[in-house]
């Protein structure tokens, strides 16, 4: 995952490797969408490093440098994803937009998914290596004992980096688990605030509601008050008790069940 030339901030390389050992002890490494720049690198390291680096007898003695040019590349990446989700958990002040994070948090997903198969791929040619040692007398055994113990290595190293692309994996997971929180929090301020401007004008909304039927009446020989008010009491009355029954009914009729409904907690009379 590199910087890419179309405006976004990233460019995934697809990289294939194939290898071919002749009887001649001749090797083949058929790099296949890699990077201009990883493809320079391996170029200049085969031409550069001298015997026994690339023993003539070893048909796996190509592939270390390739995977230290892949352990490198897989080491930057994770590093660049972990610096931005550091940035984004010291400015947690600061909201954060959810596509960024989720747009790391999918590019975390890949890099823990190429690094897992290429654990596996090394774990095979390990065993490769070890059955092709069996059968290739002439080499020594100084070279085959750090042959092994440099792809071990290589292959731990692997296995760190999958193990820290899964933790910042998870740190981003909880940085957007947060972030859904807080805007609950801000929206439930925000719905505090409604609920408050809303309880102070309730009794002034009740009264001139109330003023406003035809059971009063403002003339000019003073305030008529209808004799036949006990009909708005007759009516409210039973209502409100109506309406209070079927909200606590719909609650659960007890004091857990009130506050299941609103802190989210199990009723421990509840079977389920």
């Amino acid at each position: 995952m590199q910087e890419s030339e179309d405006g976004k901030d990233y460019k995934w390389y697809e990289m294939s490797f194939f290898m071919r050992w002749e009887s001649a002890h001749t090797r083949r490494v058929l790099c296949i969408g890699a990077s201009p720049q990883m493809s320079a690198t391996l170029e200049a390291m085969v031409k550069e490093s001298p015997p026994p680096t690339f023993e003539s007898q070893d048909p796996l003695a190509m592939l270390k440098p390739l995977f230290d040019e892949v352990i490198k590349l897989c080491d930057e990446n994770i590093w660049a994803v972990t610096t931005k989700v550091r940035d984004i958990e010291l400015n947690r002040k600061r909201r954060c937009e959810f596509d960024t994070l989720r747009n790391l948090a999918r590019h975390t997903g890949h890099v823990i998914e190429v690094e897992q198969v290429a654990i596996e791929t090394m774990e095979q040619l390990l065993n490769l290596q070890e059955s092709n040692f069996k059968h290739l007398n002439k080499l020594t055994k100084t070279y085959t004992v750090q042959a092994r113990e440099y792809l071990a290595f290589q292959l731990q190293v692997m296995k760190s980096l999958r193990w820290r692309a899964q933790s910042t994996h998870d740190r981003l997971e909880e940085e957007i688990n947060l972030a859904y929180n807080m805007l609950a929090s801000s929206d439930n301020a925000v719905m505090k605030s409604i609920t408050l401007l809303t309880m102070i004008f309730l009794p002034a909304t009740f009264i001139s509601a109330l003023f406003s039927t035809t059971f009063f009446s403002f003339e000019e020989n003073g305030w008529q008050f209808s004799p036949k008010f006990w009909i708005y009491w007759v009516v409210v009355i039973p209502l409100t008790i109506t309406v209070v029954l079927g909200w606590w009914r719909w609650i659960g009729g007890s004091y857990e069940g009130l506050r299941g409904r609103f802190l989210h907690t199990k009723d421990p009379k509840s079977p389920l």
